[in-house]
């Protein structure tokens, strides 16, 4: 029995092996002591792992329960559930408790840690952010952790961030180049930067462009115009925001369209940023949001009715500009005729948010994310995920068309119910956010977490609004490419 215990103890140890050749500060206990583990903190668990192999079924039982009261689920019992070394009912158990202890959920708390941790500015703590995410077991939130490593480097972190530059995890090296934007007035610092402009993977460019224009380095610019031809929305988005911001330059490039459809426009700013005339002019602008409603047309929409995708003028007056409602124009369903609206572009990691009302109690809509090509071109019916508006169920999740994805490490069967309860009345202007990122979505109303998902599909897609047959009304439509920072 122990010595199967034994077997997870160089997996859990592995963690720690840069610990001493890699950032400079120790990591303390601090914020993120939970994601943290020793061998002290194997050694107390111990025990319990036995336990479950007990011929006495209240002490297994005991042992379950005990395991589960942990406030976080230490990774190295996820790995041992993994590797399947236990018997049968040992290993069935650790399934169990991974299971009630979702990574989701994990991964969620671990970004509002490094969210406060970047807050904090507290110097010395990227040896625990790189011990965590080394590991490659948890997911946070891009920013947060990027920004959470910004804030804490210091000077004497550069030796592990030289040799970090060049590793073979994508993951470090983002890491890396996030930690050097923090030090980025350094001359050792920029010089590591720059030959991140060469990485093959975007995000570490995206980072040490960003973080070079900020010191108005002009080699950021060239960079910048490479990705433009990227396959992923986000990152043309940005590239472009950068580029016009910086260089006070504009040539006629839509992100939304794939490179195929720009060839011209991408040319001309890689024919530019190549030249002599190539120069900062100007600030990293912020990025500012996509209006998919800008009040006035509904030019960024198709409808979708009777099994097929056709102009918005054919639907009438079902969806219309209400200029009764004084704030910018609102969309107003009438739901004369069945139809929904689908955005013309597909997306990827972005954060939709919007408002929204419905008449009265029991009146319906919806808004669908993930209706990627693949799931449009299904047999049937269009698949995609409908965060629903009901009042008193905003914020369920529906599985519309045999789209695949999980919830808390099961299957969604055609309903995933909210998790957490919130007002929305009828007859209120209520607010949605959904975040979409790499086929994991979250869910808020008016401000709470009340749903998420995982495991959907890994291509960008369209956003549809629902026509379910009682009038909606819409407004203050928006798209944050990225993690809507």
């Amino acid at each position: 029995m122990l010595l199967r215990f034994l077997i997870c103890l160089p997996l859990a140890a592995a963690c720690l092996w840069h610990l001493r050749a890699d950032p400079a500060a120790d990591p303390g206990p601090g914020l993120l002591a939970d994601f943290l583990e020793d061998p002290q903190a194997i050694e107390r668990l111990r025990p319990l792992i036995d336990q479950l192999e007990s011929d006495a079924f209240p002490d297994r039982e005991a042992a379950s329960r005990e395991l589960e009261a942990l406030a976080a689920l230490p990774g190295f019992i996820r790995e041992l559930a993994a590797a399947g070394t236990l018997p049968p009912e040992s290993s069935a158990r650790l399934r169990d408790l991974v299971t009630k202890h979702p990574v989701e959920r994990e991964n969620s708390r671990l970004s509002e840690q490094l969210r406060q941790l970047a807050s904090l500015g507290t110097k010395g703590e990227l040896a625990s952010i790189a011990e965590i995410m080394r590991r490659d077991l948890w997911q946070p939130d891009p920013r947060p952790l990027h920004d959470a490593a910004a804030a804490t480097v210091v000077p004497a972190d550069f030796p592990w961030l030289e040799g970090a530059v060049r590793d073979d995890s994508p993951a470090v090296r983002r890491l890396a180049a996030a930690a050097l934007g923090g030090l980025a007035a350094e001359p050792p610092a920029a010089r590591l930067l720059e030959s991140c402009l060469e990485d093959a993977d975007e995000t570490v460019v995206m980072l040490a462009a960003g973080a070079l224009a900020e010191t108005g380095n002009a080699k950021c610019l060239a960079a910048f115009a490479r990705l433009l031809a990227s396959e992923n929305f986000k990152t043309r988005y940005r590239s472009a925001q950068a580029l016009r911001g910086l260089s006070g330059q504009k040539f006629e490039y839509d992100p939304a369209l794939p490179p195929a459809e720009n060839p011209a426009a991408i040319e001309a700013w890689r024919a530019w940023t190549g030249s002599e005339q190539a120069a900062i002019t100007g600030p990293l602008p912020n990025y500012d949001p996509i209006y998919l409603f800008n009040g006035n047309d509904l030019d960024a929409w198709e409808l979708y009715a009777n099994g097929k995708v056709g102009d918005i003028g054919d639907i009438g007056d079902t969806w219309q500009i209400d200029r009764t409602v004084p704030i910018n124009g609102t969309l107003y369903c009438s739901a004369k005729q069945p139809g929904d609206l689908w955005t013309k572009s597909r997306f990827d990691d972005y954060v939709l948010s919007l408002d929204y009302k419905l008449g009265q109690a029991g009146h319906d809509s919806g808004v669908g994310v993930l209706l990627t090509k693949e799931q449009e071109e299904r047999i049937g019916s269009p698949g995609y995920l409908e965060i629903q508006l009901l009042p008193g169920k905003a914020g369920d999740i529906y599985q519309i068309g045999g789209i695949e994805a999980e919830a808390d490490g099961r299957p969604i069967r055609f309903l995933n119910p909210r998790t957490e309860e919130t007002p929305d009345p009828a007859g209120d202007w209520n607010h949605l956010e959904i975040q979409v990122r790499s086929g994991r979505i979250e869910v808020r109303v008016n401000g709470r977490l009340v749903n998420s998902t995982s495991k959907g599909p890994q291509a960008p897609g369209r956003i549809v609004l629902r026509n379910e047959g009682q009038p909606v009304w819409f407004r203050d439509i928006m798209l944050h490419p990225g993690d809507g920072s």
